[in-house]
């Protein structure tokens, strides 16, 4: 049996698809876990307000950390399925896809990378960094 190269580009191309899809999905946790934190955080300030309580306020940097480590996850998963859609892009085109999705051919991403990068750190770092100011800031007008 043999396949038409058409067929084989149709194929390739419904490959490269399923893949883009993995990494739009990835893409859209990360967008979640961003609002997902500022909603969770300003609820922990929000009520060490009510509570009048500068020290819960603070707790807060604990949901921006476990947000930003969980979002850098899927930013390096996201990472690998790019590298996996170029390496798949890059094969010819008279080869029929195997359809296969892992990253185990993937080339590696670093953690570290992905939690240093902008989408991470100039998300998170700066969210930290108020509600901490915050939480000083509600700290000294309290006891003044």
């Amino acid at each position: 049996m043999t396949i038409s190269a058409e067929k084989i580009a149709d194929l390739r191309v419904k490959h490269l698809e399923m893949l883009q899809s993995l990494i739009t999905r990835m893409a859209g946790y990360g967008a979640s876990f961003k609002s997902y934190c500022i909603t969770v955080t300003t609820t922990v300030v929000g009520f060490g307000f009510t509570l009048h309580r500068p020290l819960v306020s603070a707790l807060a940097i604990l949901p921006i950390l476990a947000f930003a480590f969980a979002d850098a996850q899927y930013l390096r998963v996201e990472r690998r399925f790019r590298g996996a859609f170029n390496l798949i892009r890059a094969e010819g085109w008279e080869q029929i896809p195997s359809f296969e999705i892992n990253l185990d051919h993937a080339p590696a991403q670093p953690y570290w990378s992905a939690v240093t990068s902008w989408s991470i750190l100039g998300f998170y770092g700066p969210l930290g960094i108020v509600a901490i100011l915050i939480s000083v800031l509600f700290g000294a007008w309290s006891s003044g």
